[in-house]
């Protein structure tokens, strides 16, 4: 349901207050306050944006030109993340599961990464789904299965997993799709790890939408953080402008990002993430005011 007015007017409101209280608090030059209040204007968090702003402020002679200090912002951000691991995966091992919470669309984003293997790697691949508890997220895997000619199995069991397992043991990948349901429950996390066998054999993402609220995204990641995540994946790119909770994710778990999704296409609507690529998002609209 999309916001009423009433609420859309208390946000920008909220956003007001916020713009205020920074400039009350104005530490900066005019224009590095500005890069400052632009970065939590993206919903970087505020310890973030200084720390940017600081180093841009310890490493070069203060700038009033726009387009230097953007570019220099730019590449302090990049290095900041350039360490972790972005960008698509080698599908080097054969199983690979996606998991987090309901809603954020890991069975399309699961359909377009098996999309891409069999279109762009001619690897054979199947599908197996744990998520028995919707019978509409079962039809709709059902349907991408359908449509890439790839078998599927379901999975209700421990058991039931295991044989699928064995039954795709000869692919060269097997995209497995997980229930949401309750991140808050920690119940649900452990079934996980009884239920599947995140093993050496598996890459494992951890899916979230970029609509979440930061402070959700950071419970998903807390809940699921005794399963051995390899990257991030972020959805819904296209239905937000600000991808600030990216960087802040990535920067808090040590986590790079394989994929942005933006849209419902597949396999088209998927981007291939990296340090670089993010700064840029993240500075696109960065202009002196």
């Amino acid at each position: 349901m999309p916001p009423s007015k009433d609420e859309e007017a208390i946000v920008k409101e909220i956003r007001q207050m916020k713009e205020l209280l920074l400039k009350k608090d104005s530490h900066y030059p005019p224009l590095y306050q500005h890069a400052y209040e632009y970065l939590i204007s993206k919903e970087v968090e505020t310890d973030l944006a200084g720390y940017f702003v600081d180093a841009l402020l310890e490493k070069y002679e203060q700038t009033e030109d726009t387009e230097v200090l953007k570019q220099r912002l730019t590449n302090e951000i990049y290095d900041h993340l350039k360490g972790l691991s972005f960008g698509k995966s080698t599908f080097s091992k054969p199983f690979v599961h996606l998991v987090g919470p309901t809603g954020v669309g890991k069975t399309t984003t699961l359909a377009k990464l098996a999309a891409d293997a069999i279109l762009h790697r001619q690897q054979k691949v199947g599908f197996i789904t744990t998520d028995t508890y919707r019978i509409a997220a079962v039809d709709q895997l059902k349907t991408y299965a359908t449509i890439l000619n790839v078998p599927l199995e379901v999975a209700y069991n421990a058991d039931d997993f295991k044989a699928a397992r064995e039954k795709f043991a000869d692919y060269d990948l097997v995209f497995v799709d997980t229930a949401g349901r309750n991140f808050r429950d920690a119940a649900y996390v452990e079934e996980l790890k009884d239920l599947i066998d995140f093993d050496n054999d598996s890459e494992n993402f951890l899916v979230l939408s970029l609509t979440s609220k930061l402070v959700d995204m950071k419970a998903v990641y807390k809940e699921f953080k005794d399963l051995p995540v390899d990257q991030l994946i972020f959805t819904k790119m296209d239905e937000t402008v600000h991808i600030g909770s990216a960087v802040n994710m990535a920067s808090s778990t040590g986590k790079g990002i394989a994929y942005f999704t933006n849209g419902q296409d597949v396999p088209d609507d998927r981007k291939e993430a990296s340090p670089m690529y993010l700064a840029r998002l993240l500075m696109e609209g960065f202009a002196h005011e």
